[in-house]
């Protein structure tokens, strides 16, 4: 079996807070968010053989407790379960990245018990396709309305796969300065999740998109929003949720208390 591959981190201290991990990432995702920091990995074809990605876990196994499949989108590739498998029989715990696009995928490793944690991009209100459309790189045109809607739709089942099982889960909206992150979006996202997950035990992290970085070139101007503007967007999703946290490059992740 191929795998499309993009690379490896062999040891990583920020996809998995609080586990030292080795990351690895795939080639491929049916999204062009407009902001998004991986942009080299969301197209192209790189394959290599299922082993070559299995060494590349195994020499990390001295220094590591986990293993974390990021993209890309790694649910795109059903080399994710046998590779999950692999890391399973050799100890490590399971993380995976997802834009949530593939529930089925996520049901999979699911039923097979080869997942530990998610953790699930938001990308914009669940309740407003339209804006998830744009936010994905679709567009708001009516043209692209179904498209969108197949969009929430997959995201929403796939939150309902992870929030139906007894799994960590780390839920996050990447904000950008005038793009995606007003006081009313997070409010709603916020609302929504505390409306309709029952894990009151998930974490939902703001984190600070870079927009130098950004795949489109017209948001790579953009002043990125500073830490002070983050812990006010946190504070009104900690009106909705138990944990919350801000995540900054400056600052690294910063839970929000209860006495904001």
């Amino acid at each position: 079996m191929k795998v499309n591959y993009a690379g490896t981190v062999p040891l990583s201290t920020v996809d998995w807070k609080g586990r030292a991990a080795v990351t690895i990432f795939f080639r491929g995702c049916p999204l062009r968010c407009p902001y998004c920091q991986n942009h080299p990995y969301l197209q192209g074809f790189n394959p290599v053989e299922l082993e070559f990605v299995e060494e590349q876990i195994k020499e990390s196994t001295l220094f590591v407790s986990a293993v974390v499949f990021s993209g890309g989108e790694p649910l795109m590739q059903k080399a994710i379960v046998p590779l999950a498998e692999f890391a399973r029989e050799i100890g490590l715990a399971i993380g995976i990245h997802t834009n949530g696009c593939y529930p089925e995928m996520a049901n999979e490793l699911v039923k097979r018990k080869l997942v530990d944690k998610f953790f699930i991009d938001i990308k914009a209100p669940l309740d407003d396709p339209k804006l998830y459309g744009k936010v994905t790189g679709f567009g708001e045109s009516e043209a692209v309305k179904k498209t969108s809607e197949q969009i929430t739709a997959s995201v929403i089942k796939t939150l309902e796969i992870a929030d139906s099982c007894d799994l960590e889960m780390e839920l996050r909206t990447t904000l950008i300065r005038d793009f995606i992150g007003s006081r009313e979006e997070i409010a709603s996202i916020a609302a929504w999740i505390s409306k309709h997950m029952k894990n009151k035990e998930l974490t939902y992290v703001l984190q600070q998109g870079i927009p130098e970085h950004s795949l489109q070139e017209n948001l790579r101007d953009l002043r990125v929003l500073e830490r002070e503007e983050l812990y006010e967007l946190g504070k009104i999703a900690k009106s909705f949720l138990e944990n919350v946290k801000i995540r900054t490059r400056e600052s690294g992740d910063e839970v929000i208390s209860d006495s904001v």
